[in-house]
């Protein structure tokens, strides 16, 4: 009897405990704070456009590109290219911003980089918080000079996003100021001609050139009725000043959008056209323009009007490698597939169905234009990814940064890095399962290359 009556108070005790650290635990799990703010994935988007389609890519955040039909180059031998376009968060830029002014976004990748759209494409960044962001500006990063150059650009106060367009992707930022009458002009552009209209400017003189040095990209698309993301008729919003010559730029037949040539396309001028007040959000002023016909013709495209770069291969797996230099590098991008046969210049098509269908060579060198591998259909396991240094070209460079954009099974990720002089690096792993895809970590891991063959 003494040891039942121990052991039912022992018991009850033991039960009482352990009630009460499951009460706390469970009181400790209601109690953790939930995430706040939006997740790494809800930063990236990605999606695949051909030349004779258009499409939108989306991040939950609100960054955006619009791609209207015929902005996707075509092959190098006519055919119809398809291109993949992606948006990711690029963490790894520290912006300091002109003076007077503040970041007011994240900075963001928009892809592909290194290629020239057959006509622009259209970016958005959208402005977090809720306060009024004041005077908007939206710079994309030269890849090459690291220079933040400011484009013409339209801001929703509705949607709290900023837009532009561009014929060239990188990374992309916001920032705000306050209003004042050095901030740009508007041009009211209206498009009456029933085809697609470009606008481009070829001779102009700021009134406040210290101010926009570094402004670029003097051109606009608009659509006829509308189309994606393009109306027709639409603010073009460029720093105050006098514009001597704006050509004006249309394609002959508004039916076949595959027509590539100087041929399809005329061209007339406008000029001098005033921009001699700023537009802000209490004073909307804009000059107007309109454009019923491209005048006294001629043809072919405006001299401002940027050549293509034809597409590439995508397909199920597509690794690209991008880097910016002014004078000719050759840098080399390797991929290994599941059977451990490597893609790359000496070995350009594998059992596999891996593909190199573009080189980057001291001789045929053009700044920025990526390297390529890809597989139509991609084969399941690991693939690896490594950057060979293999000539500075004569020149005296001894290292040189470098982008690697991953995209496999419908999702993108780009690596960034540096290599020096005759280094070969692993740059990352990846490995594909069914429709899924897992992205390594970057590693920039040495490679033993062994004795490589020379390039002729």
């Amino acid at each position: 009897m003494k040891k039942s009556t121990i052991l039912i108070p022992v018991l009850l005790g033991m039960l009482a405990m352990i009630l009460v650290l499951w009460i706390g635990c469970e009181k400790d799990e209601e109690e953790a704070p939930p995430p706040t703010g939006p997740g790494a994935e809800d930063y990236q988007a990605s999606g695949t456009v051909s030349s004779d389609t258009s499409g939108v890519i989306t991040t939950t955040t609100g960054a955006r590109i619009v791609v209207p039909e015929g902005a996707v180059p075509l092959t190098t031998t006519g055919a119809i290219g398809t291109m993949v376009f992606s948006i990711e968060r690029n963490t790894s830029l520290t912006i300091t911003p002109p003076q007077s002014e503040t970041v007011a976004s994240d900075v963001y990748r928009f892809g592909p980089d290194g290629f020239v759209f057959a006509s622009p494409v259209e970016v958005t960044i959208p402005i977090p918080g809720t306060d009024d962001p004041g005077e908007v500006k939206l710079y994309r990063v030269n890849p090459t000079t690291g220079e933040y150059e400011p484009h013409s650009l339209g801001y929703n106060a509705e949607t709290r996003t900023i837009s532009a367009q561009t014929y060239e992707l990188s990374s992309w930022f916001a920032t705000s100021g306050t209003a004042s009458q050095t901030a740009w002009g508007c041009i009211h552009v209206t498009n009456l001609t029933g085809k697609w209209l470009y606008l481009c400017v070829e001779e102009y003189s700021f009134t406040y050139p210290n101010l926009d040095s570094t402004f670029t990209d003097l051109n606009c698309l608009w659509a006829p009725a509308g189309s994606i993301g393009w109306a027709s008729e639409g603010n073009w919003y460029v720093p105050q000043g006098t514009y001597a010559k704006i050509c004006v730029q249309v394609q002959k037949s508004n039916v076949d959008r595959s027509c590539a040539a100087d041929s399809c396309y005329e061209r007339g001028l406008r000029e001098n056209i005033v921009v001699n007040q700023p537009w802000n959000y209490m004073s909307p002023h804009c000059t107007d323009l309109t454009i019923s016909s491209v005048g006294d013709a001629e043809t072919g495209r405006c001299g401002c009007s940027p050549i293509p770069t034809p597409s590439v291969g995508t397909g199920d797996v597509q690794v690209t490698l991008t880097w910016h230099s002014a004078d000719a590098i050759d840098l080399d991008l390797w991929v290994t597939d599941p059977d451990s046969e490597r893609c790359w210049w000496w070995n350009t098509t594998t059992a596999s169905g891996g593909s190199l269908d573009r080189d980057n060579l001291c001789t045929n060198y053009i700044n920025g234009r990526p390297e390529n591998i890809f597989w139509s259909d991609a084969p399941a396991g690991q693939y690896i990814v490594d950057v060979d240094w293999y000539d500075n070209c004569g020149n005296s460079m001894t290292s040189m940064g470098y982008d690697v954009r991953v995209y496999a099974n419908g999702d993108a990720r780009t690596y960034t890095g540096t290599i020096t002089t005759d280094a070969t690096i692993e740059v990352a792993r990846f490995t594909v399962s069914g429709p899924t895809v897992i992205f390594g970590p970057q590693v920039n891991r040495p490679v033993l290359r062994g004795v490589r063959p020379a390039k002729h």
